[in-house]
């Protein structure tokens, strides 16, 4: 700063002013100090200015790396988180999710001013740590106890409902719903339960049968599955699909078994568009909103280190059902 001030032929103190904010500066002051600042090509050092405003301007997001997480999916999300990030002059420090002990850590020592969690699921062990770090936690998800967190996702459960309802809409009676493998012990994510009430609250609402599937997303299985299944007299007239990786590998297996859709067979699905979008056809169904759900949750994050007496809330996003070539 002392540079600065000779540089700009002013005060130490009003050169402090300038870049505090603290102080009005008149418009020429401090034009003459932002010159003098480009000249000498200043900087302020990152250590010091968080010291000095017990903020490190830093957004810690614990990002899964487990078995079976769809990496895809986890860097459109972390890109929206980026971006909303970078408009509120905030950079993100990427975690590893299943490192509780290391997350808590990077809060604990000051390295982020608030943290966001990806794929959380239903009894998370996570949570006890997680509900008593001194600052604020976003979750993406929304377990069935928040613990006073706040928290964002998109509506899952009312996603598959309106899949359901819009295939019956179409002429479907006997829809079944296909998702990933479950072993006995396995997390369940809150995504996953939130989806297969939905179907079940779909399938009531309009007073039609329906199956769960777990089907993993290789090619030969899909294909075995398909043929022994969907082209029979007790074959489904209609298939809801949460499970993104699923569904090109299902569209080839359709088409090379002669399988006729929408025709024959409806499909529905809760995918990010570019998934729903890329395959032998254009998947109708609930867009998953990655951008907007990133975006809510780094909004809702910074907000709440802004202001601390803000009460952290809940926010579901309300899905829209887009039909293109896989309904009638």
């Amino acid at each position: 700063m002392s540079d600065i001030a000779r540089e700009a032929g002013v005060s130490l103190s009003t050169v402090s002013y300038a870049l505090s904010g603290k102080r009005p500066i008149s418009p020429a002051t401090r034009e003459r100090i932002q010159d003098a600042i480009e000249r000498l090509s200043y900087h302020p050092t990152a250590s010091a200015r968080a010291l000095a405003l017990n903020r490190s301007s830093i957004l810690a997001v614990a990002v899964p790396l487990r078995q079976g997480a769809n990496p895809h999916v986890i860097m459109q999300f972390v890109r929206s988180m980026l971006g909303t990030a970078y408009e509120r002059d905030v950079d993100i420090l990427l975690v590893t999710g299943e490192d509780a002990v290391h997350t808590k850590r990077v809060i604990d020592e000051g390295k982020a001013d608030a943290l966001v969690v990806m794929d959380l699921s239903d009894g998370d062990p996570r949570m006890g740590f997680l509900r008593k770090l001194t600052k604020p936690v976003v979750l993406i998800g929304y377990p069935k106890r928040t613990y006073g967190l706040a928290c964002v996702d998109f509506d899952f459960r009312e996603a598959a409902a309106l899949c359901v309802r819009k295939l019956h809409d179409s002429g479907a009676n006997k829809i079944w719903m296909i998702c990933p493998p479950q072993a006995t012990g396995d997390p369940v994510f809150t995504y996953q339960r939130r989806s297969l009430e939905g179907f079940r609250d779909g399938l009531d609402d309009c007073a039609v049968t329906g199956e769960v599937v777990q089907l993993p997303a290789s090619a030969p299985d899909i294909l075995a599955w398909a043929e022994r299944t969907l082209t029979g007299p007790d074959a489904p007239d209609a298939l809801f699909v949460h499970h993104e990786a699923l569904l090109a590998p299902l569209g080839r297996a359709l088409r090379d078994l002669g399988v006729e859709v929408p025709n024959a067979l409806q499909v529905a699905a809760i995918a990010p568009q570019d998934v729903a979008t890329d395959g032998p056809w254009q998947v109708s169904g609930a867009t998953l909103p990655i951008e907007a759900i990133g975006a809510a949750a780094v909004t809702m994050a910074l907000d709440l280190v802004d202001d601390d007496e803000l009460a952290p809330s809940a926010q579901l996003l309300a899905p829209r059902f887009t039909r293109r070539e896989t309904t009638r």
